[in-house]
């Protein structure tokens, strides 16, 4: 029972820490993008941490959420609700992936990130985001 608690404040802490450095970032590059200007260099360096935070966030998400499943469940075979959950943060973990190496190599090569991608990566996570919070809330119900 212990391990179980301790695996769930840890899944919780990676929910915090994902849902508010997700926020912060998108609030910072939405605020740069509408005022037009490109953020200073310690605001980018800023948002690149953000980013990076909130991918760790997400593998302690994976790791404790596999672990749990397992120790409460012993099994994955929890129906369609668990796999749309699982479909969601499936996609929300490429595209952090990606979004971390995209903004890595836009920072090596001193290019500014591709608009389009940067434009693409808050549409696709809300969308993952929705798959998961609609499989946990018919998962979760009776």
């Amino acid at each position: 029972m212990t391990s179980i608690i301790l695996l769930k404040f840890l899944h919780y802490l990676g929910l915090f820490l994902a849902g508010g450095l997700g926020v912060a970032g998108a609030i910072l590059a939405k605020n740069h993008q509408k005022a037009g200007i490109k953020p200073a260099a310690p605001v980018q360096a800023s948002i690149n941490m953000l980013a990076w935070i909130g991918l760790a966030a997400i593998i302690l998400l994976w790791g404790t959420g596999i672990a749990l499943t397992y120790l409460v469940y012993a099994s994955f075979d929890l129906g369609w609700a668990f796999h749309l959950k699982l479909l969601g943060a499936s996609l929300l973990l490429l595209v952090l992936a990606g979004l971390n190496i995209h903004l890595s190599r836009s920072a090596k090569a001193g290019t500014p990130p591709n608009p389009a991608f940067m434009k693409a990566v808050p549409i696709i996570s809300r969308g993952a985001l929705v798959l998961v919070l609609i499989g946990v809330a018919i998962l979760t119900s009776s």
